[in-house]
């Protein structure tokens, strides 16, 4: 029997999440227009937040090579 390691269940997790959040939106009692308005909102949102990590990742990382570049200069 295989076992499965913990990153594992939770990818299996987070599949099933998604694929259940999006049945749930398909069968919710809205009409069809409002639902692809819907899930365009969520999509717009989910990448402006993305942008968002990305850039404080990127300024993150430049600040942290920046002082690792400083302290290289004084050692």
């Amino acid at each position: 029997m295989q076992r499965f390691t913990k990153t594992q269940i939770t990818g299996f997790f987070l599949v099933g999440a998604g694929i259940g959040a999006v049945a749930g939106l398909l069968l919710a009692p809205k009409s069809g227009i409002q639902v692809r308005k819907d899930l365009r909102k969520i999509s717009r949102r989910t990448l402006n937040q993305l942008d968002d990590l990305q850039s404080d990742l990127r300024d993150q990382i430049s600040d942290g090579y920046a002082q690792v570049k400083r302290m290289l200069k004084t050692a």
